[in-house]
């Protein structure tokens, strides 16, 4: 058995390469991404053995429903995102996302003094600046994913210097990127914060309008792709991301189906021109709606949880990553989706004894 700090060792290891992985593309060294894949995935086998007696038959139970569409899609995604989020259980969850965020700080950072450096040189987009990235939304990401993981990181310090420092970052990004849905994302995390911090969640009802959150927004791209994609406003906000969801969503060959398509559908269906920008509908298309009607309901079911025992900085990480989903597919990554972490976590209490015990008090409830 590992200890402690073995185990933190390995968990920062793994979300390591997860980065590099993600950085690999934009860095020129994107063939090396099969190796960072599989010495992540052997270093998640080690935490995955280590910490083996604390899963439960969901956690198995997702792991081969993902196998599953994994050999019937050959998209690996999922599974490969999942088993890393298993061995991360295992190490502290404070740990990680320091690293985490110190991670992305400093690639980010070098990445920049590269762009100044004319190594990877700008490309004007209408006036917006990509910083080498190929792309400012790319450019702007980038910078939310340390962005996000700070405000979780000194979300209960309550220091003036850290908000400053988080809407500064936002602030000099934005007027270099123009990029909205960034921008929209961190002022409705913002907003959340504000709803969090005078919420009571000890309130039932509060806690399932939290924990309904991910059901809500992925009604609301589904609506949006099949009744509204010719809508102007929303077209005009999204950029026409609403054209492009409906013609996944609706193509007369290869619409949603049980277990998605291979991660190169995009590639052989569509073109460069029909991106798919957003997190639930790219989720939904790809991974197919078992996995991924069951993952949205493991994010429910712990934001319910998380809201029981008040861990609000938690709720943060996780609404303001769902938030930005919306407009971007970064929901399968977990380089892009630290947040899937806690859902391994959330779930960890779903035992067949404690699931006996919720179905009794349900029943006791309706005789009442």
């Amino acid at each position: 058995m590992l200890n402690d700090k073995c185990k933190n060792s390995l968990g920062v290891a793994v979300i390591f390469l997860a980065i590099m992985k993600y950085y690999g593309v934009y860095f020129g060294f994107s063939n090396f991404s099969k190796y960072f894949m599989l010495i992540s995935l052997l270093l998640s086998t080690v935490l995955i053995i280590s910490n083996r007696k604390q899963y439960n038959i969901v956690h198995i139970g997702f792991l081969l429903l993902a196998g599953l569409q994994f050999v019937i899609s050959k998209n690996i995604t999922v599974v490969y995102t999942y088993y890393l989020c298993l061995a991360l259980y295992a190490a502290d969850f404070r740990v990680i996302v320091k690293w985490f965020t110190i991670t992305n700080a400093v690639l980010f950072s070098i990445y920049l003094a590269m762009n100044v450096v004319g190594i990877h040189p700008t490309e004007y987009l209408e006036g917006r600046n990509d910083f080498g990235f190929g792309n400012p939304n790319t450019a702007f990401i980038s910078m939310f994913l340390i962005w996000s993981a700070y405000f979780y990181y000194i979300y209960n310090k309550k220091r003036k210097i850290d908000y400053i420092l988080l809407f500064a970052l936002i602030f000099l990004m934005y007027t270099q990127t123009t990029t909205r849905t960034g921008l929209l994302t961190a002022v409705m995390t913002i907003i959340a914060f504000i709803i969090l911090e005078n919420m009571n969640l000890s309130n039932r009802y509060a806690r399932m309008f939290v924990s309904s959150f991910p059901v809500l927004m992925s009604l609301l791209s589904l609506v949006i792709a099949i009744f509204l994609s010719d809508n102007y406003f929303f077209n005009s906000v999204l950029s026409h991301r609403p054209l492009y969801w409906h013609s996944y969503v609706m193509h007369p060959t290869r619409g949603i189906n049980l277990f998605g398509y291979a991660s190169n559908i995009r590639d052989i269906l569509f073109t460069q021109r029909m991106p798919l920008d957003s997190g639930y509908i790219w989720s939904l298309y790809s991974s197919g709606i078992l996995v991924y009607t069951a993952l949205i309901a493991m994010m429910c079911y712990t934001l319910y949880q998380l809201c029981k025992k008040n861990k609000k900085a938690e709720i943060l990480l996780i609404v303001s990553l769902l938030i930005y989903c919306f407009a971007e597919s970064i929901m399968l990554d977990l380089a892009t989706n630290i947040g899937l972490v806690l859902i391994v976590a959330g779930v960890s209490n779903l035992n067949l004894k404690n699931i006996k015990k919720m179905k009794l008090r349900v029943k006791s409830k309706k005789t009442v």
